[in-house]
C-alpha cells in the first residue's frame, strides 16, 4: 500500500492493532477514512453482533471504533443519518453502495429461472439478507400483511433467502408457500434475485434506517416490481419502486396492488432495467468516486501534519530531542 493516495478501513475499527494500523499510515503521510453501513450503536438485541459490540470488556469494541473515528480523516458511508451520527467526531463523505457490472448484465430471463426450479407456476416474493433483519420483519408490519395475502392467494410463495432461518420458520403463511433459500457466492445472488416477481425491503427502527439503497438497487436492476419501507435508505429511488408507510394494512395493500397487478408492475420493472444500470454499475458511476476520493484527498492536505507513527516519540520543531532518559522517566 505504500504508493497509494488514500487508505480505507472497513467497518471493523475494534481493537488497538486497528488503531496502531491507522496511526502508522497517517504517520507515512496518507489520509486514512473509515468506511461504515452499520449502526452499531444501535444494534437490536436479536442481532447477535450485539453482545460483540456493547457487553464484552464493557462495550470496549465500541469504544475502539469511537476513538478510531476520532482518529480518522473521515467517515465514507452509503447513508447520511449514520454519516451525521458521527459528524462530532470526524468529517463525512457519501458514498453508496454500486453493483458489478458483470454480475447484474445480461441475467437470464425470470421465466427461464423459475422454470429450473419448478416454480413457474406460483408468484415468488423474494426477500434476502444477513441475520440483522430480523427487526425488520417483525417491527415492519410485513408479516402480519403476508399471512393476509397468502391466505387469498395460493398462488403466491415467499422464497426467503440468506442465512437467518428464523425469519422463515417465523413467517406466518402456511409450508408450501414459502421456501428457504441458503446463502449462495455473491457472482450468483443476482440469478437468485432474478427469479423474484416481486421484492420487498421491510424496515424497522433506528439501526435499519442507516442502511444502504442496496436492496433496492438489486430489485432494480434485476427488473423485479419492489416495495419498502418508506425513510432515508430508499429515498433517493424513490421512482424506481414503492415506498409505504410501516403498517400493516398498509403492507397489505401494497402487497395485493402488485400481487394483482403483477404483469403491468413487470414490465414497468423490465423497462427500468436499462436507468437502473447507468445508476447503480460501478463502472458507469467511476466518476462519483473518484470526485469523493479527490475531495478526501484535498481536505486530508489541511492536516497532513497530524499523522504520527505508533509508539515513536515527537517534539515541537526548535525544541532539542528527547534523551531515552526523558522518555523512560516519562
Amino acid at each position: 500500500m505504500g504508493p497509494a493516495d488514500l487508505i480505507i478501513f472497513q467497518r471493523n475499527i475494534a481493537w488497538q492493532q486497528s488503531l496502531d494500523a491507522m496511526e502508522y499510515w497517517q504517520g507515512m503521510g496518507k489520509p486514512v477514512v473509515i468506511d461504515l453501513d452499520d449502526a452499531y450503536q444501535f444494534l437490536p438485541w436479536s442481532n447477535p453482533a450485539k453482545p460483540f459490540w456493547h457487553i464484552r470488556e464493557n462495550g470496549e469494541a465500541l469504544k475502539y471504533l469511537t476513538t478510531g473515528m476520532k482518529l480518522s480523516d473521515g467517515l465514507l458511508s452509503p447513508n447520511r443519518i449514520l454519516l451525521n451520527d458521527w459528524a462530532h467526531c470526524t468529517r463525512g463523505y457519501y458514498l453508496q453502495n454500486y453493483a458489478e457490472k458483470d454480475w447484474w448484465e445480461n441475467l437470464p430471463s425470470r421465466r427461464e429461472l423459475q422454470f429450473r426450479r419448478g416454480i413457474n407456476n406460483r408468484i415468488i416474493i423474494g426477500w434476502g439478507g444477513s441475520v440483522s433483519h430480523y427487526d425488520s420483519f417483525w417491527g415492519s408490519g410485513i408479516r402480519e400483511a403476508a399471512s393476509r395475502v397468502c391466505s387469498r392467494h395460493p398462488e403466491v410463495m415467499w422464497m426467503i433467502c440468506g442465512n437467518d432461518i428464523r425469519i422463515y420458520e417465523q413467517l406466518p403463511v402456511d409450508g408450501s408457500q414459502k421456501f428457504f433459500q441458503p446463502g449462495v457466492p455473491p457472482e450468483e445472488w443476482p440469478k437468485v434475485v432474478r427469479t423474484f416477481d416481486i421484492g420487498v425491503a421491510p424496515l424497522n427502527g433506528l439501526y435499519d434506517q442507516r442502511r444502504s439503497w442496496i436492496k433496492g438497487m438489486e430489485y432494480s436492476l434485476a427488473g423485479v416490481p419492489w416495495i419498502a419501507t418508506q425513510g432515508e435508505p430508499y429515498k433517493d429511488i424513490a421512482d424506481l419502486g414503492v415506498l409505504v408507510e410501516n403498517n400493516v394494512d398498509i403492507w397489505e395493500y401494497a402487497l395485493e396492488q402488485t400481487i394483482t397487478g403483477i404483469k403491468a408492475r413487470q414490465e414497468e420493472g423490465e423497462s427500468k432495467i436499462p436507468e437502473a444500470q447507468k445508476r447503480f454499475i460501478l463502472d458507469y458511476n467511476l466518476d462519483i468516486h473518484r470526485g469523493i476520493f479527490e475531495k478526501i484527498i484535498e481536505d486530508h492536505g489541511e492536516d497532513s501534519m497530524k499523522g504520527r507513527l505508533p509508539n515513536i516519540y515527537y517534539v515541537a520543531p526548535g525544541q532539542k530531542p528527547l534523551e531515552e532518559t526523558d522518555v523512560q522517566s516519562r
